[in-house]
């Protein structure tokens, strides 16, 4: 049986109308619901919320179990190249992460209401189920525990009975904070038009097909104050991306060569007329123009890595595909964003380099997701003819740490005390933030002294990205558990000699002597322009 479910659409519209109100919704200070954690409630809270402070509903209010959703090995039978993807994704490690598991602990035991914000998009199940158990005495912070089907994450079925959402519902009428309706039964959702399965019933949701599906989960607010922390959804929402109807599914459900093509061309992969997405969704159905890969690859490639690679190499069929989505994670990241280079004389011996920063790929912020934890920074060296180094900034320390002054591009989080902290729930502001949005660029400026006898510089750039600092590893997973890794992203190095720049700047200066005195205003769009583009 095939049913017919067309509600993504509308839903889209109505979500970018939704922010005007946002601000006089927010309601700072408010008090969570408190819920017994381990027991399932049999009727709605006050604010109509079963598992407050997440926004999870079940179908009709109707209470739920563990065994009401397919083990996802069960879909590998016929969907073996979706679960290729999906197993060791981080969609199927979301429950399992030590990284989360020891912030979700630290949570747990500074607030219990924080069980079900983080559980709600980590263990769905668990949540909606109330079987999530916490051991406070389990390893260094605490462990968390749930039924096997529970703990394979964001797992096949639990996106594929998702039957709507409770963006309208949310205290910032908002998709996020897990507000999505779990409907587990037999009918299972996908945007494929005309699709038939001899084992489960099918719906055709265009509501998969879209962001604004990916954004119940990927855009976090804070559950008591309603501050943003996490604002993936809204980047892109608001980004060019959204404007040429280019989803999330779009970028991180394509190969990263076909994704690639998306975000230079702007155009959906059913535009591209590209063969090698085409292919069957699962045995015995049509053949399609675009099947979409399941492993979601974005940037954390140390996660992956971690808990994969020993599995990597498993001859046993459920281990198909550990080892895929770390090569898939660096690719991205290497070809997400591109360095330029300008190098000017300022005065006399004093030179200043600036690396322009662009976000060629991404249609979210580079970084995104928390970004008070993720690190995107540049490391410049400058040397001359003779081997001297004549400036460095951003390169690694022994401890594994970046120097204070690294040019880094993330937000700096702070408490209701304006101290800093890498908490999520004691943030209630963001000091500076200086992510990179969508085909948007940002400049690391440095200056430098060239020594009389140089006949040349040289600058260095490189872009690295890393999940977290090596001071947060040593504090969630213990001390010299782990050396946080980064991943070269992009590098240029060019040579300047010193007699062009000496020149240049002359030039400058006579042009600038030669002028007539503009308009203010002219001047004011002048020295704009002027600086965007060197």
């Amino acid at each position: 049986m095939r049913h017919t479910v067309h509600h993504g659409r509308a839903r889209r519209y109505l979500a970018l109308a939704t922010p005007l109100l946002c601000g006089f919704l927010a309601l700072p200070g408010m008090v969570l619901a408190e819920a017994a954690p381990g027991a399932q409630a049999s009727e709605a809270d006050a604010d109509g919320r079963r598992f407050p402070p997440s926004y999870i509903t079940t179908a009709d209010g109707r209470n739920v179990h563990p065994e009401d959703w397919t083990d996802p090995r069960l879909c590998g039978q016929c969907h073996t190249e979706q679960y290729q993807g999906w197993n060791g994704s981080m969609h199927s490690n979301a429950f399992k992460d030590p990284v989360f598991q020891a912030l979700w602990a630290i949570a747990e035991k500074a607030d219990p209401n924080n069980r079900n914000h983080c559980g709600g998009c980590h263990t769905p199940i668990g949540t909606a189920t109330q079987t999530v158990e916490f051991d406070p005495d389990a390893g260094l912070h605490g462990a968390f525990s749930a039924p096997p089907v529970a703990e394979m994450g964001v797992s096949c079925d639990v996106c594929h009975t998702i039957s709507g959402t409770n963006l309208q519902k949310t205290a910032v009428l908002e998709h996020g904070n897990t507000s999505i309706v779990m409907d587990p039964g037999n009918v299972k959702r996908a945007n494929l038009p005309n699709a038939t399965s001899p084992y489960h019933e099918t719906a055709d949701s265009e509501h998969h097909g879209e962001s604004d599906f990916c954004g119940n989960c990927h855009n976090i607010f804070h559950p008591g104050n309603n501050f943003p922390i996490e604002r993936t959804y809204d980047e892109w929402k608001y980004s060019v991306y959204a404007q040429n109807d280019i989803h999330c599914q779009d970028c991180h459900m394509m190969p990263v060569e076909v994704a690639n093509r998306v975000a230079d061309e702007m155009k959906p992969p059913e535009a591209l007329n590209e063969s090698s997405i085409e292919g069957f969704a699962g045995l015995g159905g049509p053949w399609r123009k675009v099947v979409h890969k399941h492993g979601f690859v974005g940037g954390n490639a140390v996660i992956t890595a971690a808990m994969n690679n020993e599995l990597a190499d498993s001859d046993n069929p459920v281990d198909l595909g550990r080892g895929s989505n770390y090569d898939e994670a660096i690719k991205r990241l290497q070809s997400v964003a591109s360095l330029k280079l300008y190098v000017t004389q300022e005065d006399g011996q004093l030179h200043r380099a600036k690396v322009k920063v662009t976000n060629d790929r991404a249609g979210h912020h580079l970084p995104t997701s928390l970004t008070e934890i993720r690190q995107v920074w540049l490391e410049v060296v400058v040397t001359d003819d003779q081997g001297r180094e004549l400036m460095r900034n951003g390169s690694l320390d022994a401890q594994n740490e970046l120097p204070k002054d690294t040019v880094i591009f993330n937000s700096h989080a702070v408490d209701k005390d304006g101290k800093h902290t890498h908490y999520p729930w004691e943030i209630v502001r963001f000091s500076t933030r200086n992510t990179i949005p969508p085909k948007g660029y940002k400049y690391g400026k440095y200056w430098f002294n060239v020594p009389e006898d140089a006949q040349s510089v040289t600058v260095n750039a490189k872009l690295h990205y890393r999940s977290f600092a090596q001071g947060l590893a040593d504090e969630l997973l213990g001390e010299g558990a782990v050396t946080v890794p980064s991943v070269q992203m992009v590098e240029l190095e060019e040579t300047y000699p010193v007699t062009e720049l000496a020149a240049a700047k002359q030039a400058l200066d006579g042009e600038q002597a030669a002028a007539p005195a503009p308009q203010a205003d002219t001047t004011a769009a002048t020295t704009a322009v002027a600086d965007a583009a060197h």
